[in-house]
């Protein structure tokens, strides 16, 4: 299941597992039948909250658009799953997004697949920088993106909300691959304190 366009990630094997401390995260292609679990996941108003673009609770049309979105063409897209649970999603198009079911939140789920997904997108040779647009309240999601390397834009987009039902807040940050390479070596060598 190698899809993208240009400078998007396409070598990205149709399986991945990573070990973590709670235990085995696969990272697999998102398929039609994760319908069910990503409505489950997503009827937590704690994670919908920081999705605008998508209504809690996800109404049927809303759902299968949103997860014929995840299967379609023009991006990649990876279910994740801890210890063969759903355990959320992350993928990439114009930018990357995540997240992760509320009851896995603070095991490392989305910062391994983040760091994996952004791993093999910079092992492409013409990998281009990377797009992440968090909503302002979203500290958890800004700071894991802020560790791998991400910087804080001065844009701020202003979004409807389908959760709150008003505009809200989106913080702009950006990857580059010189960034993400010059993490890797300060990691390789011990000497990241105090990388931005």
């Amino acid at each position: 299941m190698n899809k993208g366009e240009p400078g998007i990630v396409t070598n990205l094997p149709d399986e991945s597992k990573l070990t973590l401390p709670g235990g085995v995260l696969r990272l697999r292609p998102t398929f039609p039948t994760d319908r069910l679990p990503i409505a489950v996941a997503l009827a937590d108003e704690r994670v919908s909250r920081y999705l605008a673009a998508l209504p809690c609770p996800l109404d049927d049309r809303t759902l299968t658009e949103y997860v014929d979105f995840l299967c379609g063409s023009g991006q990649v897209s990876r279910t994740l799953e801890l210890n063969d649970e759903f355990a959320g999603i992350v993928s990439l198009s114009d930018q990357i997004m995540f997240w992760v079911a509320h009851e896995y939140w603070g095991q490392g789920v989305a910062s391994s697949a983040v760091n994996w997904l952004v791993d093999h997108h910079f092992a492409c040779p013409d990998g281009r920088p990377l797009k992440a647009e968090v909503h302002a309240s979203n500290v958890g999601s800004i700071n894991l993106l802020e560790r791998l390397g991400f910087e804080r834009t001065e844009q701020v987009k202003r979004r409807f909300s389908f959760v709150s039902e008003t505009i809200e807040e989106f913080l702009v940050l950006f990857l580059s691959k010189t960034n993400w390479l010059n993490l890797a070596q300060c990691n390789a060598n011990g000497t990241c304190s105090g990388f931005k």
